[in-house]
């Protein structure tokens, strides 16, 4: 029997979030995190097809928006 690869390196949490995972951790819709996007307010990184959301940029704009 062959061992399934293991990769080297994990991180215990996403770098890059979907959308949806976005809304999930905002607690907020995907067509407001699709608004967001738009309005430049989060920035994406696109990898192929994929839209994907930085997690840091995420909890900037929460620590960001929960002050005011």
């Amino acid at each position: 029997m062959t061992e399934a690869v293991q990769p080297a390196w994990k991180p215990a949490t996403p770098l890059l979030l979907t959308q949806q995972q976005t809304a999930l951790l905002l607690n907020i819709s995907e067509r407001t995190v699709r608004n967001l996007i738009r309005a430049r307010k989060l920035p994406v990184k696109f990898i192929g097809r994929r839209c994907l959301i930085p997690k840091d940029a995420v909890e900037k704009f929460a620590k960001k928006t929960a002050g005011q």
